[in-house]
């Protein structure tokens, strides 16, 4: 009788010890970041005019690039944030855009981080995984943008970057961007090449900065393009198609 007790206790100990681990690990990987709770409110008429204003402010960024001899602007986390409410969701017009079972995205600048993160799944069993960057323009190449890989989280938990740097890889070939990886300090670094088939790109970016809670772009185009007509921008303006 003695001797069962004993097992029983010991079964015990170990069943409890079980759920607290699986109990610990479950609350980490639920955990979402701060800056991806501080989400702007997408019942807000304010939410819904900065997310309208920003797809108006890439098209005339894109149209800048094609027809003008320099462009550029200047985009805070706030504005990117209230159009990924407004459009990136599970079911928004551009989540297509995002790898399968990725939608909801959000993003804060701390100093020299971009601090990005996304839902994955639904419901209860799903998570936020978020990366931490750092980007800068290549001194002395052009249109060559360095992106650093400093952390990447499932909720709480650190865990591998292959899946996620090979995906990241193949959007960018994808673009006609050429990605070259390599380990600074145990971190992955990128080094994307725009235009990279084109011995004289007709687009150069001469400022890529990520600071104070903005991120800003500005380049020169080396020879005229026509703009983009309404035609060219409907698709555009309707966003990707869904299943």
């Amino acid at each position: 009788m003695r001797r069962r007790r004993t097992v029983l206790l010991a079964l015990a100990l170990l069943l409890t010890t079980v759920c607290t681990v699986l109990g610990s690990v479950g609350y980490a990987v639920k955990r979402e970041p701060d800056f991806y709770s501080r989400s702007p409110c997408p019942a807000d008429w304010d939410t819904r005019q900065k997310a309208a204003r920003m797809v108006t402010r890439v098209l005339d960024l894109k149209n800048d690039i094609r027809s003008k001899s320099e462009w550029g602007d200047t985009f805070t986390a706030d504005d990117l944030n209230c159009f990924f409410v407004e459009n990136m969701g599970h079911k928004g017009g551009f989540s297509s855009l995002l790898p399968e079972r990725f939608h909801s995205p959000r993003v804060a600048i701390d100093g020299d981080r971009l601090k990005i993160g996304f839902r994955y799944g639904e419901g209860f069993w799903s998570t936020v995984i978020s990366l931490e960057l750092r980007v800068w323009l290549v001194a002395d190449e052009t249109n060559v943008v360095a992106v650093e890989l400093c952390d990447l989280r499932a909720g709480g938990l650190p865990f591998g970057s292959q899946s996620i740097l090979d995906w990241i890889a193949e959007a960018a070939r994808d673009s006609n961007v050429e990605v070259t990886w390599y380990r600074h300090k145990s971190n992955p670094v990128g080094l994307f090449r725009f235009y990279a088939n084109q011995p004289q790109p007709p687009t150069q970016i001469l400022t890529l900065e990520v600071k104070d809670g903005t991120f800003t772009i500005a380049g020169r185009s080396l020879s005229d393009q026509p703009p983009l007509n309404q035609t060219a921008l409907a698709p555009l303006l309707r966003g990707p198609a869904t299943e």
